[in-house]
């Protein structure tokens, strides 16, 4: 519990350093825009391509497991979508609560903790949860936060395919299938600049919360209420039913149930942010799931480490 709470609040000192620069006046709207296109054009789709093109090799009998794991995933997204048009909130803001309820913190966040608890068996399945997560399920959510923000699907498909984060994602993993990597120079200078991009993100978001009114922030909306909700409990709860259904090993079992518990991805966030939808609530729903996680994920860590 004090390793995962330690590498939580690490998680949280980018934040506050965020939100003091924003408070004292030393980051501005506009250093906000350029630190979250950082991130955007390169720190995120570097660290991608770089991590994608060291995955250990697939093990073809996990595929059922980890399609099952997407699959849970992306019941999760449709159910907060489908709840959302219930209460009658506008499509882009439901299109980005849907994805903001199912895309994990996995990459920064749940890994390093994944890897202190469960050892060498996280480091040869977690970074396979984590292609999943990036490379299909944030490929749908920015898809359909496209749709839903007044594009075709056809102009959808497209923005998608452009999203350098997509692209950054698919380079490493066609590396991965050839069996090739970057040439050394090339990968320790992309390596660099994916490394700075989870610190620039984070203070990015704490930017933004810094420049949000407290009473907004902490307030509860029932959109950000939906989101966080099925982030940190709907999301782990359908991941550990479908592995259950399908037998899944206890390893493998406790690394997606655990990953899938994670907080909402910072990525959202800056998605949010570039598409100018719901990133006011996005970031709410960052935050709020972040805060929440403390107690999920310590709980969960307990539970999955002693049964």
């Amino acid at each position: 519990m004090l390793d995962t709470l330690s590498r939580v609040v690490i998680f949280f000192g980018f934040i506050a350093a965020g939100i003091v620069l924003a408070r004292s006046g030393q980051l501005t709207y506009q250093g906000l825009d350029g630190l979250s296109a950082y991130f955007y054009w390169l720190g995120f789709p570097c660290w991608l391509a770089v991590s994608f093109s060291q995955l250990p090799h697939f093990d073809s009998q996990n595929a059922v497991l980890l399609a099952g794991y997407a699959a849970a995933m992306i019941a999760t997204g449709a159910i907060v979508l489908g709840t959302a048009h219930l209460l009658k909130a506008p499509r882009e803001q439901a299109a980005t609560a849907g994805m903001a309820g199912f895309i994990n913190n996995s990459a920064f966040l749940g890994i390093p903790i994944a890897f202190s608890l469960f050892g060498q068996a996280a480091r040869d399945i977690g970074p396979l949860v984590v292609a999943v997560d990036f490379l299909l399920l944030f490929s749908l959510g920015c898809a359909a936060m496209a749709k839903a923000s007044g594009h075709t699907f056809k102009e959808a498909l497209i923005r998608t395919a452009k999203n350098p984060t997509v692209i950054g994602a698919l380079v490493g993993v066609a590396l991965l299938l050839m069996g090739q990597r970057f040439p050394a120079p090339i990968e320790t200078a992309l390596d660099l600049l994916g490394k700075s991009g989870p610190p620039v993100a984070l203070v990015a978001l704490g930017g933004m919360l810094g420049m949000m009114e407290w009473r907004s922030l902490a307030s509860f909306d029932p959109l950000s209420g939906l989101a966080v909700a099925a982030k940190v409990l709907l999301a782990p709860a359908l991941v550990a039913l479908v592995l259950w259904l399908l037998k899944a090993d206890p390893t493998t079992f406790r690394i997606c149930v655990f990953l899938a518990a994670t907080p909402t991805a910072v990525s959202v966030f800056i998605q949010a942010r570039i598409y100018q939808v719901w990133y006011e609530g996005a970031a709410k729903t960052v935050a709020q799931s972040t805060v929440f996680s403390l107690v999920t994920l310590s709980v969960l860590a307990l539970l999955l480490t002693h049964t």
